[in-house]
C-alpha cells in the first residue's frame, strides 16, 4: 500500500473496495462458517447467537485459541491469528487508511492536526520497538492488557518523540539504520 500512488482517486477507489472485500471475507466468512457447521462454536466455547454476549466471529470474549479444535479456524475473533481474523484486520486497516486519507483531503486543516500521528507513522518500526521495550521496562506483559492510563501514556510519548524527533531528520532512527544496513546489500556481488 506504501508504494502506491495514494493521491490517485482511482488507487484509493479500489483500496477501499479492496479493504471492503477483506473485510467482508474475513469477518463475514467467520459469522457464516460459524452458522453453517452446527457445533463449530460451541467447540470453542462460544455461541453465535449475540443474546448471551459472547460472539466469537468478532468479539474476544469466547477466549483465545487453543489447538484443541480447527474449529478455532473458523474464528474471526481479535488475537486468533487465524486466516479469516487476518483478511478482516487487513481489510479494516486498508479502509482505515483510506477514509484518513479522505478525510485529510476534505479538511486540510486536519492534516496539521494529524502532524503526530503522522510523524509516528513515518517512524512506525522505531515506534512499535520501543513500544516493546517500553512493556518490557515497565513489567507489563502480561494480558488481558494494562490500564488505559498506562495505553494513553504510551501514545503520548510515541506522538511526542516523533513529532520532535521528525523536526530534525526525515526518518525514524531504526529506518534510517535500515536504509543504511539494506544499502550495502548494494555493493554485493
Amino acid at each position: 500500500v506504501a508504494r502506491l500512488d495514494l493521491a490517485a482517486t482511482a488507487v484509493r477507489t479500489r483500496l477501499a473496495l479492496t479493504g471492503a472485500a477483506l473485510m467482508i471475507t474475513g469477518y463475514g466468512g467467520s459469522w457464516l462458517l460459524l452458522h453453517v457447521f452446527p457445533g463449530a462454536a460451541d467447540a470453542i466455547g462460544a455461541s453465535t447467537s449475540t443474546g448471551d454476549g459472547a460472539s466469537v466471529w468478532w468479539s474476544d470474549t469466547a477466549g483465545y485459541p487453543s489447538g484443541d479444535t480447527p474449529a478455532w479456524l473458523m474464528a474471526a475473533s481479535p488475537h486468533s491469528e487465524s486466516t479469516l481474523s487476518i483478511l478482516g484486520n487487513t481489510g479494516a486497516a486498508i479502509m482505515a487508511v483510506t477514509a484518513c486519507l479522505a478525510a485529510t483531503d476534505a479538511l486540510p486543516r486536519l492534516q496539521s492536526l494529524a502532524r503526530p500521528v503522522i510523524a509516528v507513522g513515518s517512524m512506525s518500526m522505531t515506534a512499535y520497538v520501543f513500544h516493546l521495550f517500553g512493556i518490557r521496562f515497565l513489567g507489563i506483559e502480561e494480558l488481558p492488557g494494562s490500564p488505559l492510563h498506562v495505553l494513553l501514556g504510551f501514545i503520548a510519548a510515541a506522538m511526542v518523540f516523533a513529532t520532535v524527533w521528525s523536526r530534525f531528520q526525515q526518518r525514524g532512527p531504526l529506518e534510517w539504520l535500515m536504509t543504511k544496513s539494506t544499502g550495502l546489500a548494494r555493493h554485493l556481488p
